[in-house]
């Protein structure tokens, strides 16, 4: 089951489905995707990002429509793209906090932090899921669903979209403009790098930048001068790698 999957079915949709009410609180707005999709023809999805006066009203609505008998809508999910409310204070000012006093919160405590889900949801890869959590605090659910697939560089096949190590080393040594940009939105892919040329080359890479022109540098300088066989050419060195 992919990541999003995962907390789409079996945590929100499940608590929304127990409580009947839930509000969503995501100021990262790293849910707001899964949240839309929730919206059925019997359950209604209130998006707060655009205008909060017509999502309170349409949650007022909602609650409404809920409370009467034979009600054809069997749940209300909210959605606020901002952070919830940690103290009664802050609940006084929040239009939403009544509906989430009515039903349920999401998150709610430590067990619905990012990193606790993508634990939850892989419990048998939880090193390495901790590891991409070092690296990016905030890694996206495509790198979360490589885990467990046996290649074990997520975060390389993700940016790279390539799968096997001797294409994610090609990528590193010749990327495509669209490989060449993806690197450069991310850094925690070097660990990876790193650790893919030690296992599959037995290459320790020494560089200590983050971007890719250093580290294809030590590809490129390995395969040119310690490998006789590589028939890649330095023109193919200067073309790929910068």
């Amino acid at each position: 089951m992919k990541i999003s999957e995962f907390i789409r079915d079996e945590v929100l949709l499940r608590r929304l489905r127990e409580k009947g009410v839930l509000v969503v609180y995501d100021p990262e707005r790293r849910y707001w995707e899964l949240c839309l999709k929730l919206a059925t023809p019997n359950r209604l999805v209130v998006n707060a990002c655009e205008s909060s006066i017509e999502a309170r009203e349409a949650a007022q609505a909602g609650l409404l429509q809920l409370g009467q008998l034979n009600s054809p809508l069997e749940g209300m999910l909210i959605y606020v793209p901002a952070r919830g409310p940690l103290s009664d204070e802050d609940r006084q000012r929040d239009p939403f906090a009544v509906y989430g006093a009515c039903g349920a919160v999401f998150p709610q405590g430590d067990g619905d932090e990012y990193l606790s889900l993508c634990l939850r949801a892989r419990a048998d890869h939880v090193t390495e899921i901790r590891r991409i959590f070092a690296a990016d605090p905030n890694p996206s659910f495509a790198v979360i669903d490589v885990v467990g697939g046996g290649a074990g560089w997520p975060e390389l096949q993700t940016l790279l979209r390539v799968e096997s190590a001797r294409d994610i080393l090609l990528a590193l040594l010749a990327p495509t403009d669209e490989q060449r940009n993806a690197l450069k939105s991310s850094e925690a892919w070097v660990g990876e790098a790193k650790a893919l040329s030690q296992n599959t080359l037995g290459l320790r890479l020494t560089t200590r930048s983050k971007t890719l022109g250093p580290v294809a540098d030590e590809l490129w300088r390995f395969l040119l001068f310690c490998v006789p066989s590589c028939k890649l050419s330095p023109h193919h060195h200067r073309n790929g790698a910068h």
